[in-house]
């Protein structure tokens, strides 16, 4: 069972990569984009980059609700989608998300 649960996750992540290579998905994108670039002009802080990642979350997620190619979407496909916006995000800032720092 616990397989079926993995294989089905690993689905709806590749699934929201699909539809984000849909070029009718280009604004969203570039907003993903910009936020993982926006991270590098500012010194990691821990406390301000977990604020700035969920309120970019809240942000998207209010984006692919209101777009075109989530029209009819359910509640559980648009978790689902934000699962998956999820995973692309922190893999991309995982070295500043998760890097060990030094205590003061």
């Amino acid at each position: 069972m616990e397989a079926a649960t993995s294989s089905s996750q690993s689905l709806t992540f590749y699934d929201f990569l699909d539809r984000m290579r849909n070029p009718a998905s280009l604004d969203l994108v570039r907003s993903i984009k910009s936020f993982i670039v926006s991270f590098s002009f500012y010194p990691p802080n821990p406390e301000n980059d977990g604020k700035r990642v969920q309120d970019f979350f809240l942000t998207m997620e209010g984006a692919i609700r209101d777009h075109p190619l989530w029209t009819g979407a359910t509640d559980e496909e648009i978790d689902r989608a934000m699962e998956g916006l999820e995973k692309y995000v922190m893999t991309k800032l995982f070295s500043r998300t998760f890097a060990s720092s030094p205590r003061m």
